[in-house]
């Protein structure tokens, strides 16, 4: 079975993604929004040293060819991931804080760099953008460049569009779809659940530019 086969079906396993009904973090506001039929956990690939090695893997391949002097990471789920990264390929790796710490250096960046280097932003996942914009400004407020962004999963919500209009290219192991995909053919999950989770992604859409913003629980993304 394929290396990446191998990684989606294990997130399955593991619980990062799961299907059901959930309450997101846009009901606060909205408790009468329809519930999703899918949450996405990544935080958990840390706790399964198989699925962090074969993420890893991923990201590898992802990165290929691109030109970094450093990785920076989305505090905080995507940083062991970015560890084991920078420490197989022997690159860099510098943190933007997004803390906005008022204590001590205010240089909001951990790590060292210099100026105009060039830092790979890399995340587990996106949705809106939202996150990886506000890295990218702390990087740029120190006199990094960004050229790429670096994810696992694209929720197909709009963030890698949003990112591409402002100049960014976004390189992503897999879409949303593309799992949805793999679990409806391999029986992970039947006909009803997919187009409940695809119905559910297509009435996020507007009928023109890019899906509007909406996130899970926790940091945004």
């Amino acid at each position: 079975m394929e290396e990446r086969t191998k990684l989606a079906l294990r997130l399955l396993e593991i619980g990062a993604i799961r299907f059901g009904e959930f309450r997101l973090k846009l009901h606060e506001k909205n408790p009468d929004a329809p519930l999703s039929p899918i949450y996405i956990d990544l935080r958990l690939i840390r706790s399964f040293l198989d699925v962090l090695d074969a993420t890893v893997s991923v990201y590898r391949d992802l990165i290929r060819g691109l030109h970094f002097d450093c990785y920076a990471d989305v505090p905080t789920a995507a940083t062991p991931i970015v560890t084991l990264l920078a420490h197989e390929t022997g690159r860099p790796m510098i943190s933007p804080r997004l803390d906005h710490r008022t204590h001590g250096l205010t240089g909001k960046v951990d790590g060292q760099f210099a100026a105009q280097q060039v830092a790979l932003l890399v995340d587990d996942i996106i949705t809106t953008a939202e996150s990886k914009l506000e890295a990218i400004d702390v990087l740029l407020g120190n006199g990094l460049r960004v050229q790429d962004v670096v994810v696992l999963v694209d929720r197909e919500q709009g963030g890698v569009q949003e990112l591409e209009s402002r100049g960014y290219r976004c390189h992503a192991g897999f879409t949303l779809r593309e799992l949805l995909t793999l679990y409806l053919d391999s029986g992970r999950i039947d006909r009803t659940q997919y187009d409940k989770t695809i119905s559910y992604l297509e009435s996020d859409r507007p009928s023109s530019g890019p899906p509007p913003q909406r996130s899970l629980p926790g940091p945004r993304r």
